[in-house]
């Protein structure tokens, strides 16, 4: 089967799982192609996987490209996500491609798209076989929102590639006192990535004379808001901007924090999340991660480790806690990531979607 996977590449780990997705299915004996658009034309082999790469330029040429590449390679399956999938499902209609898979990433909230624009989404969501959501709000909203049957939605997460990499940096100007609370927030300085409510409790744990400090990795526009407010509550000295990580950088981040708190205000899957617990770091999530619904509340209390995003005494508490040495065990969270985001299990619920089978493990 030749399998064409249209995704952005770069050196960042939502590309490494599309990397290694490409591997795993190549290595199953299918021919897997890769395309981007980026700054320039380039093609190349890796991991038996043949990439391809053209010039980003204007809507049109951009279109253009994408079905210049699906005429070349003939795929049965395409597999697309972000701004590649509106072309990819026009033109694998058009030359008749056999299954048509759309990975759908953005929840409702986060991005607010005019009516025009989710009109225009739900036409091209029409010519989809399947659409994979990470997460069950964004399945819900595939259906409410854009008009996809149910019965071409399925739920599927990601796995994180972070295990891979060293952790072979240490960032000066990181506490080594064991007594100040290293808390780390990675993301984008965006202002639905809410690191306000993060700030805001910060402030209270300094004024009650706790000893904690918080590292911003990630940059954006809403950085200078941010310095205001830092600068406003007089927390210069209890704060500290990190800037743009690479993956070796992020996993060495991750690694010198006592927790990870993640307040998004939407989040349809959350990378970081997985990331994390993953490597066995402490969290403190928003209860708006979608990647909290594959979690088996059976097994594991999410209200131990998650707050109310707009509560900023929700988070300062769950912060107490590991102030006071209380905290959750970094065995817990690995425990999660094993029992839930398994590679194995999630690879074979991507190719019963790619193999047309409805057994798909992860429903």
């Amino acid at each position: 089967m030749k399998i064409l996977i249209l995704y952005t590449y770069n050196k960042g780990l939502l590309s490494s799982f599309f990397q290694e997705l490409s591997m795993k299915l190549s290595n199953d004996g299918h021919t897997v192609f890769n395309y981007f658009l980026k700054h320039r034309k380039e093609s190349f082999i890796q991991n038996g996987v043949e990439i391809y790469g053209d010039k980003r330029g204007s809507y049109v040429s951009n279109y253009k490209h994408i079905y210049k590449i699906i005429k070349q390679t003939q795929p049965d399956v395409i597999i697309s996500n972000f701004s590649y999938v509106n072309p990819a499902l026009l033109f694998g209609k058009l030359l008749k491609v056999k299954k048509n898979i759309v990975w759908f990433h953005t929840v409702y909230g986060h991005s607010a798209p005019s009516v025009f624009k989710v009109w225009v989404k739900a036409l091209f969501l029409k010519m989809a076989d399947i659409v994979i959501a990470n997460s069950k709000v964004l399945e819900q909203e595939l259906h409410s929102i854009y008009g996809v049957a149910k019965n071409r939605t399925t739920r599927i997460p990601f796995w994180t590639t972070i295990l891979d990499f060293k952790a072979d940096t240490e960032f000066s100007g990181i506490h080594a006192n064991k007594s100040v609370l290293k808390v780390g927030c990675p993301g984008r300085l965006v202002a639905d990535k809410n690191h306000e409510v993060v700030i805001n409790a910060i402030h209270q744990l300094k004024n009650e004379d706790n000893q904690i400090h918080l590292y911003i990795a990630g940059d954006g526009d809403y950085k200078k808001e941010l310095m205001r407010n830092i600068e406003k509550l007089d927390l210069e000295s209890e704060i500290t901007f990190l800037g743009q990580l690479n993956v070796n950088e992020m996993a060495a981040f991750y690694n010198q924090m006592d927790v990870v708190v993640l307040p998004s205000l939407h989040e349809a899957f959350g990378l970081v999340f997985i990331e994390a617990i993953a490597l066995g770091i402490p969290v403190i999530v928003s209860t708006e991660f979608g990647a909290l619904n594959f979690i088996d509340l059976n097994t594991f209390s999410v209200d131990t480790f998650t707050f109310n995003p707009k509560s900023v005494e929700g988070l300062k508490e769950k912060l107490m806690s590991y102030i006071r040495g209380e905290g959750l065990s970094s065995e817990f969270f690995k425990e999660i990531y094993h029992k839930t985001f398994e590679k194995e299990v999630i690879y074979q619920s991507i190719k019963s979607v790619i193999n047309l089978k409805t057994d798909n493990p992860m429903a």
